[in-house]
C-alpha cells in the first residue's frame, strides 16, 4: 500500500505476479503508489447480456456475474484493494481507495490475456463506473530492452525494434523494404544487438 490515504492523486499499479511486483515496489513513490501483484490469470467475468434486460431477468443476470466474481480470490483481494463493496447496485467512488487504477501487464502476449481478462471484470457493473470516471488506465511497458555499454534503449514492439536497427545501419537503407535480402540482413543485425 501507499503512505497517503487520500484518494487524490494515489495510483494503484496491478501488476503480474511477485516477480513483478518486487521490481515495481523498488520503482515505485510509496508516498502516492501501491501495488497489487496478481498471481496467474483472473477469472474470466464476461457475462451474456451482463446489467441488461431480458425478460425482466436483470437482477438474475447481475447475482450470476456477482457470484461468478466473488468465486475467485484473486478479484476478491483486487475489490478489498479498492475499497469498494460489491454488493451495492451502485458503488460510491468516494469509497475508492486510489485515484488511478493503471493496469501495468508484461508486453507479453499473456501479458495482453490477463489485461484483457482485467478490462472485462472492470467493464461489469457496477465497476463500469470506475472506466465512465476515468480512474482506469492502462501502461504500456515496452517488449525490447537494447544493451548499448552501460546504457539502455527501451523498443515498444518489433515495429519500433526494425525503425531503430534500419535507422541505425547504413547498409540496410540501400536494400528495398520487404525484400529477402531485407529480411535476411535485418536479422543478421538483431543478432547483432544485445536485446
Amino acid at each position: 500500500d501507499c503512505q497517503n490515504s487520500k484518494q487524490d492523486g494515489t495510483e494503484l499499479f496491478i501488476v503480474e505476479g511477485d516477480s513483478a511486483g518486487g521490481s515495481a515496489k523498488q520503482g515505485r513513490n510509496r508516498e502516492n503508489q501501491a501495488v497489487l501483484p496478481l498471481r496467474g490469470k483472473i477469472l474470466n467475468t464476461f457475462t451474456e447480456l451482463n446489467g441488461s434486460k431480458k425478460n425482466g431477468h436483470t437482477n438474475d443476470l447481475r447475482t450470476k456475474a456477482l457470484s461468478k466474481m466473488m468465486s475467485s480470490n484473486e478479484i476478491v483481494t483486487l475489490i478489498n484493494a479498492l475499497g469498494l463493496d460489491p454488493k451495492n447496485d451502485e458503488i460510491d467512488l468516494k469509497d475508492l481507495r486510489y485515484g488511478k487504477i493503471i493496469i501495468m501487464t508484461d508486453a507479453d502476449v499473456d501479458g495482453s490475456h490477463i489485461r484483457a481478462l482485467l478490462l472485462t471484470f472492470f467493464n461489469n457493473k457496477p465497476f463500469n463506473k470506475l472506466i465512465e470516471n476515468g480512474h482506469v488506465y492502462l501502461a504500456q511497458p515496452p517488449l525490447f530492452k537494447i544493451n548499448k555499454g552501460s546504457k539502455g534503449i527501451y523498443i515498444k514492439d518489433e515495429k519500433e525494434l526494425e525503425d531503430f536497427i534500419v535507422k541505425n545501419s547504413k547498409d540496410l537503407k540501400k536494400i528495398k523494404k520487404g525484400s529477402k535480402d531485407f529480411e535476411k540482413f535485418l536479422q543478421e543485425e538483431k543478432s547483432k544487438l544485445n536485446i
